[in-house]
């Protein structure tokens, strides 16, 4: 008795490690998850139990002993610390989808943990690591009994099918199961693609086909610009009420400009990942609509094609990143300009220094006999917000560093708006700023951006400066009420369209079809409702549903466990702290419905109101 006391000293420290970090959520989970967990609670116990019966065995062969112990107990370790920091900044523990992103995209991973593990991280690790190792040696040769091979070999099958059965039940109720089973089943599947996910295609983008539209003659010299950003919050900007000076060269552009530039108060990003967003911001397609859509709908880069202008693209960004290279592969443009052809030192995550790519807009950004169509993405405000010492004004959380970097990356804007001033550009250009999809800093206990669609994730940055010569009296009237409305990013495409009096073209008139966003430049509708989404036929990030409309904002959040239907009056709780779900009417109800029923993708979503 005395012994098994002793040998369950071990699993009691880290159940009882589990049981501190879980606690609240304990309290939420219905009883088949507390079953779940109970039965992850004892595989947990049980593996413990047998490791160590096993290293008894190799106690006096001390490399067999160590070798083992390193091969088990360090993942282990790493998975228990990386399971609650994750936790603590996301509000979820790792799941499937979280080991998928370190096998399809691994570089990317790595440069994440890279950025967030200081020396004092390292040096908890290794030194954490060391002291396990010889804690366990002390203790297995001090307190736990040597028992018959036959009967660990025994125990050992016996935990091997208790897991597997684990394995089962293990999509529904990932979130359920403690950290160190949950790492192991996620391994597991992540290795053999036990799950549904196994003919899934969703790793990635695919070639999109150019429309091949016939050219239009257009003695139009307007030249157009779009700038997107990299994960840019509505929140952290000056123009938006953020009470720091962190746009300073945008309000003076502004503000000089201010019978040209339409600040629009309410757009939204139609996904909280940049795969997803950015294509919808290129052709107007959102992530609900069908794959094939987005793969034959023009880009916008084709539109300034048809009209013979010179078309660029610059990015900051690598494209080998979920297969944008293949996105772009035939997009048929003028000048390429991105991280992989730069051959630049990584900066912020897969990024390169947004500075090089506004010297190299500079250069592309100047008179020529053709007016020119370019796009320029932006990478200043990704994860880690690396900026310059000299831009470092705030420094105490992840706040101040992005708000930092918000700044730093207005600096550059502020040097390209001086740029096409002093080359006469700025009174034939059109420039379209936004950003693909917001950010998280520790709002509803999450930092980023693919794991929620709350109003810091989705809520962007949206501004257009159009000089008025190129825009009739109703367009002018319709850009300035729509400032009030809800707009997305994919409104951008149409709302191009437009300006370059394609919209009426015969060209168009099938593509115009698949458009669900709505020019800045015709009226919006005032019912108009925005999905956002994370899931689909080309990415399987786990998040959920988001549909909002202009008074209200509905979640049903499927990462987390229960899932849960969470329902905003935004106008009135900009910080979507007070969940009224229950207050939800019938009409909201039927809203949602309309809105997601016409999309085969959201069809999953269809049951949670029957």
């Amino acid at each position: 008795m005395k012994s098994i006391l002793k040998l369950s000293i071990i699993p009691i420290i880290f159940i009882g490690m589990d049981l501190f970090f879980r606690g609240e959520l304990l309290t939420l989970y219905s009883r088949n998850q507390l079953l779940f967990y109970s039965f992850s609670v004892l595989l947990s116990i049980g593996f413990l139990v047998l490791l160590m019966l096993i290293l008894k065995l190799t106690e006096t062969k001390r490399f067999l002993f160590f070798s083992i112990s390193l091969f088990v107990f360090i993942p282990l370790f790493f998975s228990y610390i990386g399971s609650y920091a994750f936790f603590s900044l996301n509000g979820i523990f790792p799941n499937y989808y979280t080991l998928l992103y370190f096998k399809t995209e691994p570089k990317s991973a790595l440069m994440i943990i890279r950025d967030v593990s200081g020396w004092k991280e390292i040096l908890f690790f290794i030194v954490g690591s060391i002291s396990m190792l010889f804690f366990i040696r002390w203790f297995v040769k001090n307190h736990v009994p040597r028992i018959d091979g036959k009967v660990i070999l025994g125990l050992s099958i016996v935990q091997l099918i208790l897991f597997e059965v684990l394995i089962s039940k293990h999509q529904r109720f990932d979130q359920c199961a403690t950290v160190d089973t949950n790492f192991a089943a996620c391994v597991q599947r992540n290795a053999f693609s036990w799950d549904e996910h196994l003919n899934f295609k969703g790793k990635g983008l695919s070639v999109h086909q150019p429309a091949q539209l016939p050219k239009v003659n257009s003695n139009k010299k307007l030249n157009i610009i779009v700038v997107i950003f990299e994960s840019f919050r509505k929140n952290s900007l000056q123009l938006y009420g953020h009470q720091r000076q962190t746009t300073p060269r945008l309000m003076a552009f502004a503000k000089k400009h201010s019978n040209s530039f339409y600040q629009f108060d309410q757009p939204l990003s139609i996904a909280s990942t940049t795969m997803l967003a950015v294509p919808g911001i290129m052709t107007g397609i959102g992530p609900y609509q069908d794959s094939n859509v987005l793969y034959h709908q023009p880009m916008i880069f084709e539109m300034g094609k048809q009209l013979n202008y010179r078309t660029f693209f610059l990015s900051s960004h690598t494209l080998k990143w979920y297969r944008f290279d293949q996105f772009y592969k035939k997009a048929a443009i003028d000048y390429v300009w991105n991280k992989d052809v730069s051959k630049l030192p990584f900066f912020n995550d897969l990024g390169i220094n947004d500075a090089q790519t506004i010297h190299v807009a500079m250069k592309q950004v100047q008179q020529n006999e053709k007016p020119f169509f370019g796009v320029i993405q932006l990478n200043t405000t990704h994860f880690p917000f690396h900026v310059p010492k000299k831009f470092e004004r705030w420094n105490n959380n992840f706040s101040d560093s992005y708000d930092n970097a918000v700044r730093y990356q207005d600096e550059l804007l502020g040097q390209l708006f001086e740029d096409l001033r002093s080359k006469n550009l700025l009174e034939n250009t059109a420039i379209f700023f936004v950003s693909d999809h917001g950010e998280s800093l520790m709002e509803h206990r999450n930092l980023g951006h693919a794991e929620t669609n709350y109003t810091e994730t989705i809520s962007i940055p949206l501004f257009a400066y159009i000089p008025k010569k190129f825009l009739n009296d109703t367009q002018v009237k319709n850009l300035k009420a729509n400032r009030l409305l809800l707009t997305s990013n994919i409104d951008i495409a149409p709302s191009i369209l437009e300006l370059l009096h394609l919209d009426k073209h015969a060209s168009w008139t099938q593509w115009r079809k698949n458009y669900t966003g709505f020019s800045l430049l015709s009226k919006i509708p005032t019912n108009r409702k925005v999905i956002s989404i994370n899931n689909n036929q080309i990415t399987n990030f786990n998040t959920g549903l988001s549909v909002a409309s202009l008074n209200w904002h509905y979640l049903f959040r499927t990462n987390i466990v229960p899932n849960r239907q969470e329902f905003y009056l935004w106008r009135k709780d900009k910080k979507e702290l007070n969940n009224v779900r229950s207050f939800m009417s019938q009409k909201h109800q039927e809203e949602i419905l309309k809105a997601i029923k016409p999309y085969p993708v959201c069809d999953k979503y269809l049951r949670i109101f029957n």
